[in-house]
């Protein structure tokens, strides 16, 4: 591990994020740990992809800038495959990243998109998960900014207009081919996303008119109190008790009506 952990002193300066050192050395110790009489990818068997890796994971949870290129040059193999290596990296750490939709609309420059891809991300989450419990299965975890992007993509290409799938990519180590898998399965729900929201409108406009209707229903009924109790009492005196306690009077009178 001493060999290691230089190395990963050494990357570090060389990134220009030295203060990661330490949490990059436990996130090394852990996927040591982690992938301990494993067969996993390839590239993980070299140290150096390991130590690139574990920097990567502690620069994001310390927000901090790191350049990807240099990084990925340090690793000393192909950017698909060190893709790759993130991810099951990722996966063996259960190390997410929990970017809520609106940061990553800020940080894609895709705000626009934020409304729509927010909902195709529902719809999409719970149509599968639906799906999974009719057949018995566990749900699955699509709150990865695997799935939160291929919504980005989604709703862009709903609304006709362009998004930076590349960024995407590269920013958060994606692979192109399943982000663009996830947000055309996505995109096959769009006429089901409609009709839901046609029948949500159609639902909420009844529930407002059924609204309506009552508070018109209450509005009348206090009235039509009102002119019983005036045939009661003289204007006068029907505006001292009203003044005074209405509501008790009111009672009363409709007791004494009543009787």
């Amino acid at each position: 591990m001493n060999a290691e952990r230089q190395m990963i002193d050494t990357f570090c300066r060389k990134l220009n994020v030295v203060k990661v050192s330490e949490r990059a050395a436990q996130f090394y110790t852990q996927l040591m740990s982690a992938s301990a009489g494993r067969t996993h990818h390839p590239s993980l068997q070299h140290p150096q992809v390991k130590v690139c890796i574990c920097i990567e994971l502690a620069s994001r949870q310390h927000r901090l800038p790191i350049e990807k290129s240099f990084l990925i040059k340090l690793a000393g193999i192909p950017q698909k495959q060190y893709k790759t290596a993130f991810s099951v990296s990722e996966s063996l750490l259960k190390v997410k990243n929990n970017a809520t939709m609106q940061q990553l609309g800020v940080q894609f420059s895709c705000s626009i998109h934020v409304t729509k891809a927010t909902e195709i991300h529902s719809f999409y989450s719970n149509k599968i998960n639906r799906r999974q419990k009719e057949m018995g299965h566990e749900p699955l975890d699509l709150e990865g900014p695997l799935y939160k992007c291929a919504a980005f993509v989604a709703a862009a290409k709903m609304c006709r207009s362009r998004t930076n799938a590349r960024e995407f990519c590269t920013t958060l180590s994606l692979t192109a081919s399943q982000l663009e898998t996830i947000s055309k399965d996505m995109l096959s729900f769009k006429d089901e996303m409609k009709e839901q929201k046609v029948s949500q409108t159609f639902a909420q406009k009844l529930e407002a008119r059924s609204q309506q209707l009552n508070q018109n229903s209450a509005k009348k009924k206090s009235a039509a109190d009102e002119n019983l109790l005036w045939k009661f009492y003289p204007t006068g005196t029907l505006r001292s008790v009203y003044n005074q306690d209405f509501l008790n009077w009111k009672e009363k009178m409709i007791a004494q009506a009543s009787s």
